[in-house]
């Protein structure tokens, strides 16, 4: 299934016309809200969630609406993505934990599922099912790229049925763009899919195609490890950058949460603008040649104080909306600089990962068989070229000395 895409759509236009005021004799009205859980923070849909949360305070004192508010329940997407240390209580707690935080209202139920291992998704659907009765209407959103249209695909296997998509062109005051998914719900409950989000904030909308699915957490994520001094910097791609400016201890621990396909590199603050300038779009990828780099916009800086209790218990992260995340560990304070690039949303949060890594990596490139071979490969091509360029030469002094 094509994801159902609408940058302009108005959820607060649907909340007003159809989720607040139910029509006929509907059992009730649902709204799925569809989370990646490896890029939580950039996937959860502030806008749809605040417009939600204010619609319901205004309607909780109403007692002949209290029956009929929507019912919101949260899926987590994606979880055979996440370490295997991440325990499905503890996940269930930090996803409530950060969706309040970000403004989601009162949530009816927590869900974790990955519809690719087919985790958890029987149980949300009956569940569903449940709760819409015969005549209810239940609502999916979700941002661009959550996961929200495979777990759709994913409900009708499970319930044996063939998609049918119904164009509902013609809501009552609301932007085009809302499907209606047949042949999931029993009865006449109604699936709706609306619109996938797209929130400009992500780096991943800056990348190109090929640079998209180079930062792609497509498998169970991999922590790589430092152990940074005072004055060190770390660089995730050409992408992110953190250096460690004050600290009450020698040294802490920093894990990055990206994909395998994104080089890394560690070494002295004082050299990272020139490592930056030297490698970004080569050896710190992506961005994907260094003709990218201004397309991406300008570097932008901000500034974060961690404190922590242990050296083998994260106490933080820094993540960067759309990309990835560091991971602190420290037993003291200290005083961090996040550099990415101007527009991207970045957060400090609770861990999501509780636990370090053991495996430390070494300082210098971190690079991925793909990105070295590329360098290998253009290295050879230019000693070739080195070595033409000398024989053509001594063709010339042999040919004047003749």
């Amino acid at each position: 299934m094509v994801e159902n895409l609408m940058p302009d759509f108005d959820f607060d236009r649907l909340i007003s016309t159809r989720l607040m005021k139910p029509t006929g004799n509907a059992d009730a009205t649902i709204v799925i809200m569809v989370v990646d859980c490896v890029d939580f923070d950039g996937s959860f849909p502030k806008r749809a969630a605040r417009s939600l949360f204010k619609a319901l305070e205004g309607n909780k004192n109403n007692p002949k609406g209290i029956k009929r508010l929507p019912k919101l329940v949260l899926v987590a997407t994606k979880v055979d993505l996440l370490p295997s240390q991440v325990s499905p209580t503890r996940l269930d707690r930090w996803v409530r934990h950060r969706a309040k935080a970000l403004g989601a209202p009162k949530l009816s139920r927590v869900y974790l599922v990955s519809a690719k291992k087919d985790m958890g998704v029987r149980n949300l659907l009956s569940f569903i099912k449940e709760l819409a009765g015969p005549r209810g209407n239940v609502w999916i959103i979700g941002a661009q790229n959550a996961g929200k249209s495979t777990l759709i695909n994913t409900f009708a296997k499970k319930g044996g049925a063939k998609i049918t998509r119904l164009t509902e062109a013609s809501v009552p005051g609301t932007t085009l763009g809302i499907l209606r998914i047949g042949g999931i719900l029993s009865g006449k409950a109604k699936m709706y899919d609306t619109p996938g989000l797209i929130h400009p904030y992500l780096m991943s909308t800056r990348l190109s195609r090929e640079e998209q699915k180079m930062a792609e957490m497509r498998k169970e994520l991999q922590p790589r490890t430092y152990r940074m001094k005072v004055s060190q910097t770390v660089h995730v791609g050409g992408i992110m950058r953190l250096d460690l400016c004050l600290a009450s201890v020698e040294t802490i621990y920093v894990t990055i949460w990206a994909s395998p396909n994104v080089s890394l590199h560690l070494g002295k603050t004082e050299n990272a603008d020139e490592i930056w300038r030297k490698h970004v779009g080569v050896r710190l990828q992506p961005p994907i040649g260094t003709d990218r780099v201004a397309e991406l916009g300008s570097w932008e800086e901000r500034e974060f104080k961690v404190t922590g209790t242990s050296w083998d218990v994260n106490a933080a992260d820094i993540a960067v909306a759309g990309f990835g995340w560091y991971s602190m560990a420290l037993k003291g304070n200290a005083t961090l600089k996040m550099w990415t690039y101007e527009g991207i949303e970045v957060h400090l949060r609770e861990p999501l990962v509780l636990h370090r890594a053991q495996f430390l990596e070494r300082p210098g490139f971190w690079l991925p068989k793909a990105i070295s071979g590329a360098i290998g490969s253009q290295t050879e091509l230019e000693t070739r070229r080195r070595e033409q360029l000398g024989e053509e030469s001594e063709r010339l002094l042999f040919d004047a000395s003749v």
